[in-house]
């Protein structure tokens, strides 16, 4: 007998046996247990050691050459046999087919058959057990579960795997070793559209994991607690050489003594979660069947845990800014009008150290590099501003105030120029002394440059704020390359001139005698313009009316000056 016939009945056999399973999973003689993802896995598995037994004993009894179904014979056969399924849809053959043109004529059977010559014929694995792949919806969905499952066992658990460069919690790794155990669990059995319909899962599962991420984040202050002094938040504030605030980054943020550690944890889970992502798409897309591989995606699941990491950031700077709310209330309760005496550093400096250097510290030992280092720049871009238009709402400061002033900003300069190489005084944990060990000890001249320059306008500000009134002028043009008269009004009302020495002295900056009076008649003081800015920020409802109202009256002072 030819081996073709017995492979031909086992082939109706099987396409049978695929009509039959098809007419339990729907219509009117669906079986319930269809919805029972256990039966089906059971079937699933029973159906395919089936095929795998039935093909084995055909070429072990009759000779029978299957064609690889990766060859391009197989599509050829695809393409004219009445097929009833794709096999490559199921679990690879490799271990029980015959690549095609084996020979295997000439021999003698060990039972003393003629031998036969073989033509390769079309693979069994498949025919019947495809018909599951379109109905493991209940096995997508316990899968579902498992994973929803997980999702909430993690909403509290702040457990940290400490074994890698960062910590991350614990929830990231477990999720990511069941998602593996998902893969080769179906796989095993297909990878087709069942797998295809489990990769849409695991991008639900991940999605909803870095809403967990977030949740992990303390909330927002209430919009009439922006910032120290009821100031904008300070990254954001309005400066000439900031860009314009957005409505989006106008959130402030109160982190708890320790939870700074938390945060800096959700940094470093986002960023091995989207980096585990990354593999697990590559991994998807090299496994799955080809007629889905462009279909394969995880950018959308990368991106999110991005955003919180963005999100991450920001919290830590505007954590870091309302912890020296107390010390910037210390610097304006003092009369700096009626200071005489110059000594060591303010008691409001040492308390921002107290502050700022444990805090930073732990952001070094605790997230990335790249996300530390952007994470300073925010920061000392925001503290600089912040200083800065905290000293412009000072009523007065007296020419040994401006000297204290001055020696307290240079204590404050060498503490914001050390902070992106900034240690702990110990380092008491395997991961802090991994991180100082391989840390550099010099900060980056990017950053050194941008911080030199912003206390280059403070320094500037303090050293006219002590220049005795009748050296002011020439100082201010000497020493002020490019200042304005609004620099100079600034500086002569924390001097607490009056309008009309106002007036002269803007007249000897070179205005025209008219317009130096008109201009000194308006008043706009920088406490003013710094105050109005506030108010408008904190009036969110009416937020960008008031700030266009404030750039008016700006530009109604510039005007001033102006011949008409």
């Amino acid at each position: 007998m030819g081996c073709d016939v017995p492979h031909d009945y086992t082939a109706v056999l099987n396409k049978k046996t695929r009509s039959h399973l098809l007419a339990l999973f729907k219509g009117p003689t669906k079986d319930p247990d269809s919805n029972n993802a256990t039966v089906l896995l059971k079937a699933l598995q029973k159906t395919i050691i089936f095929e795998k037994d039935v093909t084995a004993a055909l070429q072990r009894e009759y000779g029978v050459t299957f064609i690889d179904p990766k060859s391009e014979d197989a599509k050829e056969t695809g393409s004219t046999k009445d097929s009833a399924a794709n096999p490559k849809t199921l679990a690879s053959a490799k271990s029980s087919t015959v690549t095609a043109g084996e020979d295997i004529a000439g021999t003698e059977e060990e039972d003393g058959r003629a031998p036969t010559d073989s033509v390769p014929v079309e693979p069994l694995l498949g025919l019947a057990s495809s018909a599951f792949d379109k109905y493991m919806g209940p096995y997508i969905a316990l899968e579902e579960q498992s994973m929803d499952e997980q999702l909430v066992s993690s909403l509290e658990d702040r457990t940290v795997d400490t074994r890698g460069n960062h910590p991350v919690f614990t929830t990231s790794t477990k999720l990511f070793v069941y998602i593996k155990g998902s893969i080769t669990r179906c796989t095993a059995l297909t990878k087709g559209n069942t797998f295809f319909l489990l990769y849409k899962a695991f991008q639900d599962s991940l999605r909803k994991y870095s809403q967990v991420l977030s949740s992990k984040l303390p909330p927002p202050l209430p919009p009439k607690s922006v910032g120290p002094l009821n100031m904008p938040p300070v990254p954001f504030a309005k400066h000439p050489m900031q860009p314009e605030p957005t409505p989006a980054h106008t959130a402030s943020y109160r982190v708890p003594p320790g939870e700074e550690i938390t945060v800096c944890h959700v940094i470093g889970t986002c960023e091995y979660c989207a980096e585990t992502v990354e593999a697990l798409e590559d991994l998807i897309r090299d496994t799955v069947d080809d007629e889905y591989k462009e279909k394969i995606d995880m950018m959308g699941q990368q991106e999110a845990f991005h955003d919180i990491t963005a999100k991450a950031i920001r919290i830590l700077v505007s954590g870091l800014e309302n912890r020296l709310e107390e010390p910037l209330k210390m610097m304006t309760a003092i009369n700096w009008a009626m200071f005489v005496e110059v000594g060591e550093e303010s008691d409001y400096v040492r308390y921002m150290h107290k502050e700022i250097q444990p805090y930073v510290s732990t952001g070094r030992t605790l997230i990335p590099k790249s996300y530390f280092q952007s994470f300073c720049d925010k920061f000392a871009l925001g503290f600089t501003t912040t200083y800065y238009e905290t000293l412009i709402r000072l009523k007065t400061i007296s020419e040994p105030g401006s000297q204290q002033l001055l020696l307290d900003v240079y204590n404050l300069k060498n503490l914001i120029l050390k902070l992106p190489v900034l240690e702990a005084s110990a380092a008491s944990t395997p991961t802090a002394r991994k991180a100082v060990a391989t840390g550099s000890t010099i900060a980056p001249a990017m950053y050194t440059k941008m911080v030199q320059k912003q206390f280059k306008n403070i320094e500037l500000l303090l050293k006219m704020t002590g220049t005795p009134v009748n050296l002011l002028i020439d100082v201010f043009k000497d020493q002020w390359p490019g200042g304005s008269a609004l620099d100079l009004q600034q500086v002569m009302s924390l001097k607490g001139l009056k309008r009309n020495e106002q007036a002269a002295m803007l007249e000897r900056f070179g205005l025209d005698p008219a317009l130096a009076r008109k201009g000194a008649a308006v008043n706009v003081t920088s406490a003013t313009i710094v105050s109005e800015r506030f108010q408008a920020v904190q009036e969110s409802t009416t937020q960008q009316l008031q700030l266009s109202q404030m750039r008016q009256k700006v530009n109604d002072f510039r005007n001033s000056f102006r011949p008409v």
